[in-house]
C-alpha cells in the first residue's frame, strides 16, 4: 500500500471489518478498473482512497495485516490496475502492474515476502 499510495484507490472484498465500511471516502460501487471478483456468494466490497496519510488508518482498520476474511485486494493508481491479489493472495492469483518497480519486486523477493513462480 505504501509503495502505491498517492493518486490511488484500494478495493477490498470479503468479510470486511466494520471500520472499513465506515472509512472516510469509502465507496461500495465498482468502477471500470476496481470490480468485484466474487459474484456469488455476495461479499462485502469497499473502495477506499489510497493516499500516504491514510495508509496507517487502513492498516489499523484491518488489524495490521490482511486477514484471511479479506479474499481479494486490488489497487488502482493513475487510472490503471497496479496490483491485485485474489483468492487470499494465492501465488498464482497475484497481478503486478507497471506502477510496481522492478526494484520493489526484487526487495519483496529478497526478504521472502513474495516468491514468483
Amino acid at each position: 500500500m505504501y509503495e502505491l499510495a498517492g493518486s490511488a484507490h484500494i478495493s477490498l472484498e470479503g468479510s470486511l471489518p466494520h471500520a472499513l465500511l465506515e472509512f472516510p471516502g469509502a465507496s461500495f460501487i465498482e468502477t471500470e478498473i476496481l470490480k468485484r471478483a466474487t459474484l456469488w456468494p455476495a461479499q462485502d466490497f469497499a473502495i477506499l482512497p489510497l493516499e500516504p496519510t491514510v495508509v496507517p488508518d487502513i492498516v489499523r482498520a484491518i488489524g495490521g495485516t490482511i486477514p484471511r476474511s479479506i479474499l481479494h485486494v486490488q489497487i488502482e493508481k493513475d487510472g490503471k490496475l497496479a496490483f491485485a491479489a485474489y483468492d487470499n493472495f494465492h501465488p498464482e492469483c497475484i497481478v503486478l502492474g507497471e506502477a510496481i518497480s522492478a526494484e520493489f519486486v526484487e526487495r519483496l523477493m529478497s526478504n521472502k515476502t513474495i516468491a514468483l513462480l
